[in-house]
């Protein structure tokens, strides 16, 4: 299992992706999920979509994530707990 972070420039593309990545992998909506990122001078409405994914399914939603406009910022083993 791999966890992946992507940033997207609105919450609406972030969320367009999130929902393509929860149809094309049949994936529980708790297993994805959209966050805001903290307001700057460039970043009014950036969001940030993060999810956990099987290890053959990565390379696909790598590209699900650039096709919606977002840019990956985390790729790494899922280690099963939170450090």
């Amino acid at each position: 299992m791999r966890v992946l972070a992507a940033s997207f420039p609105d919450d609406a593309s972030a969320r367009a992706a999130r929902a393509h990545l929860i149809s094309q992998f049949t994936l529980d909506a708790s297993q994805i999920s959209v966050e805001p990122l903290a307001h700057g001078r460039h970043s009014k409405d950036a969001a940030i979509l993060a999810g956990r994914f099987q290890e053959d399914a990565v390379a696909v939603a790598r590209s699900v994530v650039e096709e919606f406009g977002g840019r990956m910022v985390i790729d790494i083993e899922d280690g099963g707990s939170n450090a």
